[in-house]
This record gives C-alpha cells, structure tokens and sequence, in this order.
C-alpha cells in the first residue's frame, strides 16, 4: 500500500485501512509485523527552472531483517483530473526523467540512496511523475498464522516548465470557493482559512492544483474573505480572496 502524502485524503484513507486489517486480522488469530517500517527522508521532489537537475531519496530500513525495495516510477497524465492516469516508464530518455537503482537491498538499519535526475529541461509543459517506493519482503516464519503489513511510499516528482507562469483565478457565489489553475504550473494550496477575529477561524481543505485544475469547495462563512499562502516552486504567494 503506497501512502501518498501529498493528499490528505489518501493519508486518512491509509491509516483507515491499515487499522481495518489489524483488526479483522486480530479477530481472526493472526499475527502481525507491526514493528516493520521503511522510512524515507523525503516524499516530493521540485525540480525549478535554474536548479539542480538530481536530487538523492535516502531510504532507510528500520526492520529487523533485510528489505527489498522495487522503485517503480511512472508519468502521471491529466494529473488532477477525473481523467488521471498513470503510464509506466519504459524510456527514460523518452519521459525526460530517470531514476536509480530501481531495485535494491537494505540491511536492517542501514539505508540506500534513490538518485532522481532530471535529464532534459525544455519542457514547454509542466510535467507530472510519481515514483512508487514499494518493500518485498520473505515469508512469515511463525507457528501461527502471520501478517507483515507493508507500506510504501507514492513520491511525487514535478518537474516544472522554463520558464514558468502561475496564475490563480477564483470566483466566490454565496458559500461556494471556485478556484482555477489558468498558469502552466502547479500552485499548492493547501488550507485556506477564514476568519471571524484573528484567533477564531475556520479551515477549508483545498490542496494541490496542477496547470488547468479547477477546485471548487464549500465555504463554512458567508460574506468573509478567504485568506491563504501558496507554494509555487521554491516561492511562497499571499492570497485575500473577497
């Protein structure tokens, strides 16, 4: 099970699941590897105009016993949309995006390195990839029954048109928020807040928006501004929608 944590929603759906598992695994008499983690130190990666063109994931083992890792990265299509997709990489000088090792071992403590490299940087669109980060690992020795739960990672890589353009347009009808992407980037949102007083506020979950996406959200207030700060790139934007 990839955990994506660069949406919210996965991340609780995650959870959710794994503690459904547990639980029907408990009341079936089976054993299970909770202890088992593997640990990365990051889970999105930013290439920007001007910057470097590779960047390195530490993957550490934390198991007791030897993890095998599959790297399996793909270019996601229409990202945002209902019509999202996700294409394998079999070129990676075709996809303009290569990852190594794609498999590897990890002793019990130690850690490996993932090189991601960005290897062409005149893309007039943005593009979009995920890197799916996934442990293997032996059979259960037990005498009962035994369950390893594994987790792994969905890392998001961007890899941003040169040079770049965001643009955010909204609308605001009664206690509706429609936000839309008009730029050739992607612009994080994140949460946006509104507020009464300074120290009475409410949240309204938006998230990531790529190039061409449109959010729209309800709004717990009515007649109240919605403020939020934006991350583009390496930039930070302040937002006072009215």
């Amino acid at each position: 099970m990839p955990i994506d944590y660069d949406n919210f929603s996965g991340k609780q759906m995650v959870r959710g699941f794994l503690a459904l598992i547990v639980l029907i695994g408990c009341s079936l008499g089976f054993s299970f590897d909770a202890k088992a983690q593997l640990a990365l130190d990051k889970i999105v990666i930013d290439f920007i105009p001007g910057s470097s063109n590779r960047q390195d994931v530490v993957v550490r083992n934390t198991w007791d016993e030897t993890v095998y890792v599959d790297v399996e990265p793909a270019e996601i299509l229409n990202p945002g949309e209902k019509t999202e997709s996700r294409a394998p990489i079999r070129d990676p000088r075709e996809a303009g995006l290569l990852i190594s090792p794609v498999r590897l071992a990890i002793n019990p403590g130690g850690s490996r390195r993932i090189r991601v490299v960005n290897i062409r940087d005149n893309f007039d669109s943005e593009r979009i990839f995920r890197v799916r980060v996934r442990p293997v690992v032996g059979d259960v020795e037990a005498e009962v029954t035994g369950i390893k739960v594994l987790v792994g990672y969905d890392m998001l890589v961007m890899v941003r048109p040169n040079p770049m353009a965001p643009k955010l347009e909204h609308e605001i009808a009664g206690n509706t928020l429609t936000l839309r992407n008009t730029g050739n980037t992607n612009i994080m949102v994140g949460i946006a807040n509104q507020c009464r007083a300074p120290d009475d506020c409410e949240e309204i979950a938006i998230g990531r928006l790529y190039a061409g996406n449109k959010i729209v959200a309800k709004l717990p207030l009515a007649n109240t501004p919605v403020e939020f700060t934006a991350r583009i790139g390496d930039e930070f934007r302040s937002y006072r929608l009215e």
